[in-house]
């Protein structure tokens, strides 16, 4: 048998492993292609987490100064010029990164001195707030201003250098109450017997009735009927032969406007603001927070039996509490250690007589000058610090509760003494509110005597007088007045008050004047001849609930003033707003961006 070999050619074996070579070349060059893609990939995705990384941290930056902005604006500590000084504050407000897996350092692209990059715009004080606030507070000014911030946050100690950079604009705006020279919830009625301007503008949420020699130099307006009629609508009796004067048209049925009290606007709920909160209300919650004894920074009560407290209240609790009785005598340790000393004699008792409620007023008076001393002397002080330490404002407020007994001739009040220059911290001003019936002795937030001349109010710091009726005591009062003491001997001196007032009046009933806009302010003593200046705004928008006696004409209690009146122009402006007055304030985002 014959047996055919096959013979290899040794090229053909070359072939075939140059092939295996290709293909395990291709595979290797296609592994690679994969690998690298896969770190490429990995590169990408750390270089996205540190991007997003340092995009948190920068808007922590923004969010941090915005948050210091906002409550600033919130409680009138607002700096509008220099911007720096918020770049500046932006040092202290970077986030705390200690304990963040990733560190960053933090500056900005338009000045790299600071983390974070702030400007303001001016302050608007305007109507064009539509998207800011509810549409209730239509025809009520805001004050408006846009803030922007920037930040870029860079990665330290990280495979790569990844900066991002946060922009956020955005508005702060307020609605305060203290916008016009006079606002009545209630009907209004106008008529001096002396010529009397109001610079300021005049709202009446119901009707008006103007007379007499009154010059109103802004806007009139009314809800209801503005009328200019010789007779008093609402008491036919009371007429007026003199016909107002008016520098623009008064308008008759204007919008209604909302006032921001933090509650509806019925007579008696604005009232029950000024009294304690009801049991078992939360302070510190939204429906405590309307009232203002949980808003007051220092509260002065008594027992029935005269003994006087004060508190110092935080936003946590009430830390500390001073006792003072009557006869300036400090309780501390809970009582067992006390001792005298007038430093502390900001708060005592006293007695007066009021002609026109016919009582003998038992008052708590708070000596301001006494206050303001106590605020910088070593024991006011730290309670002060520790307040400013806690929430951010100093002792800027105070809240009055008189528990002493009513009766057929004791009239349970509250008095104001040794208040031409008020405390001064910051420029923060100081608000007094007490339910009760609120008397003013001597000049008032008036830097002595230099602002008696009824427009200088350039030194006037921001103040609210809040209460169930306000009278003013002159700079020569004396407490020796009797219910005998006859008119002719209570020659009142010269007197200024400048604050801002929201207090209830006695309206017209029967055959009972209420007195009018010209007599918000009640009287005791024989004006004639002299003046008695009022820079401020008027806010009645409840019926006085204590001193109820009616009004009677000059010439039985008291006799009427030569009247300088004015709206304090200072509340045209953020920081012109007194302490816890009402307002409605709001954050409005209008921007964000990040690259």
């Amino acid at each position: 048998m014959k047996i055919t070999r096959k013979i290899f050619q040794p090229g053909t074996r070359g072939y075939a492993l140059l092939i295996v070579l290709i293909f395990v070349g291709v595979a290797l060059l296609l592994l690679g292609s994969v690998m690298d893609w896969s770190n490429s990939n990995a590169r990408q995705t750390e270089r996205n987490n540190l991007f997003g990384a340092s995009e948190g941290a920068a808007e922590g930056a923004t969010e941090s100064v915005i948050a210091k902005m906002t409550a600033d604006f919130f409680k009138n500590y607002f700096v509008t010029t220099p911007t720096n000084f918020y770049m500046t504050n932006s040092l202290s407000c970077i986030p705390a990164t200690n304990g963040w897996p990733i560190q960053f350092t933090f500056s900005n692209p338009l000045n790299s001195s600071y983390p974070t990059y702030v400007s303001i715009l001016p302050i608007n004080w305007t109507t064009n707030w539509s998207t800011l606030f509810s549409s209730n507070y239509n025809g009520m000014h805001a004050y408006v201003v846009t803030c922007t911030a920037i930040s870029t946050a860079t990665t330290v100690n990280q495979p790569y250098t990844v900066s991002a950079t946060v922009q956020q604009t955005f508005q702060l705006a307020s609605i305060p109450i203290t916008q016009n020279m006079a606002f009545y919830y209630i009907n209004m009625e106008v008529d001096p017997g002396q010529a009397m301007t109001l610079g300021g503008p005049v709202f009446c949420n119901q009707s008006i009735w103007a007379r007499g020699l009154s010059t109103f130099g802004s806007t009139v307006q009314a809800v209801g009927v503005v009328s200019t009629n010789s007779a008093n609508p609402w008491l036919l009796t009371k007429t007026d032969a003199t016909a107002p004067t008016f520098s623009q048209n008064p308008v008759t049925n204007a919008t209604s406007l909302v006032m921001p009290i933090g509650t509806t606007n019925d007579p008696i709920a604005v009232r029950a603001l000024l009294g304690l909160p009801p049991a078992g209300t939360s302070p510190y919650s939204p429906t405590g927070q309307v009232y203002f004894a949980n808003q007051a920074s220092l509260i002065v009560s008594n027992s029935p039996s005269g003994k006087i407290s004060a508190f110092i209240q935080d936003s946590n609790n009430v830390i500390n509490m001073t006792p003072i009785p009557y006869d300036v005598m400090i309780v501390t340790n809970l009582g067992a250690t006390k001792y005298t000393n007038w430093t502390y004699s900001f708060a005592t008792n006293t007695t007066f007589y009021d002609y026109r409620e016919g009582k003998t007023v038992n008052a708590v008076q708070l000596n301001v000058g006494a206050l303001a001393t106590w605020i910088t002397n070593s024991s006011g002080s730290t309670f002060n610090t520790q307040l400013v330490n806690d929430t951010g404002l100093p002792i800027d407020s105070v809240y009055v509760y008189n528990n002493a007994p009513s009766s057929s001739s004791s009239l349970p009040s509250v008095r104001l003494a040794n208040g031409g220059t008020l405390p001064y911290d910051n420029g923060r001003g100081l608000t007094v509110v007490t339910p009760d019936p609120l008397y003013v002795l001597g000049n008032y937030n008036a830097n002595g005597s230099s602002l008696n001349n009824g427009t200088n109010v350039v030194n006037a710091l921001p103040a609210m007088l809040i209460g169930d009726s306000i009278t003013a005591l002159s700079t020569t009062w004396s407490d020796t007045y009797n219910s005998g003491t006859a008119l002719g001997s209570r020659n009142p001196g010269a007197t200024t008050i400048n604050a801002a007032t929201m207090e209830g009046i006695v309206p017209t009933a029967g055959a009972n004047y209420s007195g009018g806009l010209e007599n918000f302010i009640r009287l005791l003593e024989n004006w004639t001849g002299q003046t008695l200046t009022y820079n401020g705004s008027v806010i009645v928008m409840f019926p006085s609930q204590y001193a109820t006696n009616h009004w009677i004409a000059p010439g039985t209690y008291y006799n009427a003033p030569t009247r300088a009146w004015a709206f304090d122009v200072n509340f045209l402006k953020q920081s012109g707003i007194p302490p816890i007055a009402p307002r409605l304030t709001v954050l409005q985002r209008s921007g964000w961006s990040v690259y």
